[in-house]
């Protein structure tokens, strides 16, 4: 059975990872097809005519179509053998913005819900939604410092949004369920107390000073208490995804519910981070590879 942490194209032989000698051959096709002119739909399309399932149980869709032409690991990246060259995948890239720039109907409810969740990974600073009359949409890093600062349109955004919210869709036993476990006694609490008790014992306490120590304490306090509300968020997210079928559009509500950050890579590359602290990415990080 093909360890669902491998994309697409690769397996593993005696721990190592190698191209699938069928699969990788279809990954090529793909990008090739969407080079030429095909559409997402139509190279799905395609691959189901042809017989040439996405794995066992799956029909192809062009999610799946898309999640494969933006994974950058085809062209050797973290490792993985080259299945695509460099400009093979920038023509792409290059092909799937111009057609994403595109005026969008259904553009409103996904911008209100991504304006205050869009992050640099460089940096952390917020992005920001920049119209161009000429170039249409870009997002963009708001720190003018950020260098180089990746800019990427509502459609490619989203579309990377919605193939990683289809991971947990596929796959909701991805949703962690943390263990609520007490963190041992702060010595930063300890210190402030104790600032506060000799405050507060001086004749000539300094009021001001002391309510200051007291709200650091308080904030302290708050830092240190392990969220109890945690395990509650990652079982109401786990139940949305299982609620959902294969998202083929942008979902505001399953975003809004699941999501708290978008982080948006130098290269382009987008990750989620879930409410419940958990990071959704398109990377292997928990394969299980044998011994």
């Amino acid at each position: 059975m093909k360890n669902r942490y491998i994309p697409f194209g690769y397996r593993l032989s005696e721990g190592v990872i190698v191209p699938h000698d069928r699969e990788a051959e279809m990954v090529r096709l793909i990008f090739r097809q969407y080079i030429s002119g095909e559409s997402y739909s139509r190279i799905a399309a395609m691959l189901e005519k042809a017989g040439q399932p996405y794995s066992e149980g799956s029909r192809w869709n062009k999610n799946m179509v898309g999640r494969i032409l933006q994974n950058r690991k085809y062209t050797g990246q973290d490792g993985y053998p080259k299945l695509v060259t460099e400009d093979e995948f920038r023509q792409s890239a290059l092909l799937q913005q111009a057609k994403y720039t595109r005026k969008d109907i259904h553009t409103a409810p996904k911008i209100t819900a991504l304006k205050r969740k869009v992050f640099c990974g460089e940096c952390g600073s917020p992005y920001e939604r920049i119209l161009d009359n000429r170039t249409g949409e870009k997002w963009k890093c708001k720190n003018t410092g950020c260098r180089p600062t990746t800019k990427i349109t509502d459609t490619l955004l989203t579309g990377q949004i919605i193939s990683l919210l289809n991971l947990a869709v596929e796959n909701p036993q991805r949703i962690e369920i943390p263990d609520i476990v007490s963190r041992c006694h702060d010595l930063e609490i300890t210190r402030l107390t104790n600032e506060i008790n000799r405050e507060l014992d001086k004749t000539d306490c300094d009021e001001e000073y002391a309510r200051i120590l007291i709200i650091a304490r308080a904030a302290a306090q708050y830092e240190s208490c392990t969220d109890s509300l945690l395990p509650q968020k990652a079982r109401e997210i786990k139940a949305a995804f299982e609620s959902r079928k294969l998202l083929t559009q942008f979902d505001a509500e399953l975003f809004e519910c699941a999501v708290d950050a978008v982080v948006i890579q130098p290269d382009g590359t987008v990750s989620l981070k879930l409410k419940n602290g958990q990071s959704l990415e398109n990377r292997p990080e928990r394969r299980a590879i044998p011994c």
